[in-house]
């Protein structure tokens, strides 16, 4: 049976933690179509080449933009506990109107950013203002009542969805040369119609390439950081907040919560699959390049299936799914459809019944978000569902350091295999992860149930 409805004040404020996630992932995939040239009008520092060498890498432009990604997702990970812990004492609005001021600040010094040293610092910033998310779960979880929490979770992994659909679509808009001919920068071209690199103009243009959708995403920024202020209340009591006690470290935090048998195997499955799914993500580009001979600009449509389904499925079927079925068996089942999608994806070559190659990647893509769109919020609910009312922040913090583990490693990790044993193998692989995942879920399965509602006096 539905909890009941929000009040128009929590409506708001829902509205708003929608819109900040929403940004911050329409800012980042604004920029995604256009992060190889970001690398090609540094010079290479000589730490990155002294770094690269030490690890056995050459400093190419792939490994520096994983350099990039990682400093980002490593800065969220340090700092998501610590803020949805902050946020347990100070309130949820506080942290998130900081993070969203500090993120249109980020913003412009990736725009401005006169060298491949800057670049990399404004994102490690970027990466500690992303750590909001931890604070933003626990928004939802203040708000919603414990029956329609997954609800709430969904609702997040639906602005994540949406943000994947039109910040790429919007970024390559802000990076076409008929867009950036009207602002004055246009390269230079070859007798084929080929960009020439190298020349003044060019790198001019690609300037601009980096400036433009930087400078868009700082002002959707300073939008939310607004909002914040303006329409949004706080969602934690004082008296929650009066009754907090000191908390120890956040390594004793996570030790602790991996102890405790509701929460910890959901850590665990969070931190398994996260890192299986981070091969398919770090990887699937060059696979549609190397491997299925896809140009680079045609995988954004396929960024927007996938963000079209993670769309429709969290912001409103798994609401009626987890009603029904209860986030255990909607978690399972989106565990057991992504490994045998992982598996196809990685041998689809070898599996593709003579479909064209973009219709056959689309329709994968449609099930990689159907069946990833039912897992994230589960994992949430779940843990959520365990947890304490005065505990929320810091909890989802942990849940959040969890996954952005996954997302540091994961990309390292599926370079080496993609480089080493082919293309296929960092799907499979990731797929193997996923079913552990599954597995673990489970051999847990009676201890991770849903406690039962305490009696009424």
């Amino acid at each position: 049976m539905a909890g009941p409805s929000l009040t128009p004040e929590q409506r708001r404020g829902v509205f708003v933690v929608w819109l900040i996630i929403f940004i911050d992932l329409l800012g980042f995939g604004i920029v995604l179509p256009s992060l190889a040239y970001y690398v090609a009008i540094f010079d290479i520092p000589p730490w990155a080449t002294t770094l690269a060498g030490a690890v056995g890498l050459e400093t190419r432009g792939g490994v520096l933009v994983g350099l990039i990604l990682t400093s980002y997702s490593l800065c969220q990970f340090v700092f998501a506990p610590i803020w949805g812990r902050l946020s347990d004492r100070v309130g949820r609005r506080p942290i998130l109107a900081m993070s969203t001021a500090g993120f249109s600040l980020t913003w412009v010094l990736f725009a401005f950013a006169p060298s491949l040293t800057w670049l990399l610092i404004s994102r490690a910033l970027a990466g500690v203002c992303a750590a909001n998310l931890s604070t933003a779960q626990a928004y939802m979880a203040d708000t919603f009542p414990p029956e329609r929490r997954a609800k709430g979770m969904g609702l997040i992994g639906m602005a994540f969805g949406i943000g994947f659909v039109f910040g790429p679509a919007i970024g390559g808009l802000l990076v076409s040369e008929p867009l950036l001919g009207l602002l004055g920068a246009a390269p230079d071209h070859d007798s084929a119609g080929l960009i020439v690199e190298g020349t003044r103009a060019t790198l001019d243009f690609h300037r601009m390439q980096l400036m433009v959708p930087s400078l868009f995403a700082a002002g959707l920024s300073a939008v939310s950081f607004t909002l914040t202020l303006t329409i949004m209340r706080e969602s934690l009591s004082p008296e929650l907040r009066a009754g907090l006690k000191p908390r120890a470290s956040k390594l004793g935090a996570l030790v602790r919560s991996l102890a405790r048998p509701g929460i910890g195997p959901m850590l665990l499955v969070y931190f398994v699959v996260t890192l299986g799914f981070a091969n398919l993500e770090a990887m699937f580009s060059q696979f549609n390049v190397d491997h299925l001979h896809i140009k680079a600009s045609a995988n954004a449509w396929v960024f927007v299936a996938v963000g079209l389904t993670l769309a429709f499925v969290q912001g409103g079927l798994i609401g009626r799914l987890t009603r029904a079925l209860g986030s255990r068996v909607v978690l399972a089942v989106g565990l057991a459809g992504l490994v045998v999608v992982m598996f196809v994806f990685g041998f689809q070559v070898e599996l593709n019944p003579g479909l064209n190659a973009m219709l056959w990647l689309v329709m994968l893509a449609i099930g990689v978000g159907a069946f990833n769109a039912l897992c994230n919020p589960s994992v949430l609910a779940i843990i959520s569902s365990h947890t304490r009312a005065d505990e929320q922040g810091a909890m989802m913090g942990v849940a959040a350091s969890a996954a952005t583990l996954g997302r540091i490693i994961g990309p390292v990790s599926a370079g080496a295999i993609y480089d080493a044993a082919g293309p296929q193998w960092p799907f499979a692989i990731g797929g193997v992860l996923i079913a552990g995942g599954l597995l673990l879920l489970l051999a847990r399965w009676k201890a991770v149930a849903p406690p039962e509602p305490a009696p009424s006096s």
